[in-house]
């Protein structure tokens, strides 16, 4: 998922920090652009850029970063196999660019406002100058650009890459996505793997059932939401949206298609139903299962017991999350004289 999550619960924490963002990647590297790190000036670090081998050279950067408090952009060559400095003779085959930026208070303020607008599920622009660093600028969806920026604006778009945007200015962009929350309907013990490995991956994880004997925080630790009650109720207490991935696992064929058939009506990005597709079908009271609904829920690796079927539910749902929702065309970007 995208580095910026726990980024955003340290932001304000008291000391310097440098901000570290891969803006370009030419050739094979471990993480690609968009992927960010934290430094804290006590040597603390949130996330890694690469297998490893950069953190050291990074945090020695980041340092001098701090006491300049100006921003730097390295460039890191990792394809030669006999080099064991950064590359320690993985043969990433790459060449990555790596921006340093000191953490001001504004950065701070202006990252508070994109945690509010990620926990609305609105997605944010972020604009960087890579020939005037320091430079940035933050664009909601639905809101207005805001940041430290000066001169013309370039056209974007929101389903468009991470990566430098074309044109005669040398400008990175990269899309902050909401965290995507996975809904399970059924707390049953089959439900815990699940659960724990999807947060564990990066969902938010939203725990629904109607047996106040199952549905507890300590069989869900990791989960960040349990809602309790009946099918109509619960759905009540969900806003769903295109960011959510449904997985109903009850056990219980009555319960399983009341709540199919309330949540196949919403705007969602995955609806996963627990069972065979015969099941399935005798929920929908149809002769077929329709090619959005996954049915057998998760990827087909012969998984037996419910660890394994986790990670092929959980394996599924980063397929889907890392999937575009629609065949995307190269961007024709400008950028106003």
């Amino acid at each position: 998922m995208d580095d910026i999550y726990p980024i955003l619960e340290v932001i304000g924490q008291q000391g310097k920090k440098v901000l570290a963002t891969i803006v370009r990647v030419q050739g094979s590297a471990y993480k690609r652009e968009g992927s960010s790190m934290l430094f804290f000036e006590d040597g603390k670090q949130i996330g890694m850029l690469t297998a490893g081998c950069l953190e050291t050279d990074l945090a020695i950067k980041a340092d001098e970063v701090i006491e300049k408090q100006e921003a730097k952009l390295f460039q890191y060559h990792l394809s030669d196999e006999e080099d064991m400095s950064w590359g320690q003779g993985n043969g990433c085959n790459g060449t990555i660019d790596i921006l340093l930026e000191p953490v001001s208070e504004k950065l701070t303020e202006d990252f508070f406002v994109v945690k509010r607008s990620l926990a609305r599920y609105q997605p944010v622009i972020m604009l960087k100058k890579l020939d005037e660093l320091g430079e940035y600028l933050l664009i909601e969806e639905d809101g207005d650009p805001f940041g430290n920026w000066s001169g013309d604006i370039p056209e974007i778009a929101f389903t468009s890459k991470s990566g430098i945007i074309p044109g005669p200015h040398s400008i990175y962009q990269h899309t902050y996505q909401p965290k995507p929350r996975l809904i399970v309907f059924g707390a049953g013990p089959d439900a815990k793997p699940l659960v724990e490995l999807a947060a564990k991956t990066g969902f938010s994880v939203t725990v629904c059932d109607w047996r106040e004997a199952f549905c507890q925080k300590k069989y869900f630790p990791n989960a960040s939401e349990l809602l309790l009650g009946f099918p109509k109720n619960l759905l009540k207490q969900i806003s769903f949206s295109p960011f959510d991935y449904v997985v109903i696992m009850t056990h219980h064929f009555e319960r399983d298609q009341e709540i199919l058939k309330l949540v196949r009506k919403e705007n969602i990005r995955y609806l996963g139903v627990l069972g065979s597709r015969e099941r399935t079908k005798r929920l929908l009271k149809r002769d077929n299962v329709p090619s959005w609904i996954y049915s057998p829920v998760g990827r087909n690796i012969g998984a037996k017991g419910p660890e394994e079927i986790a990670v092929s539910i959980v394996a599924q749902l980063v397929e889907v999350w890392r999937t575009p929702v629609h065949e995307r065309v190269q961007l024709l970007w400008t950028i106003p004289d």
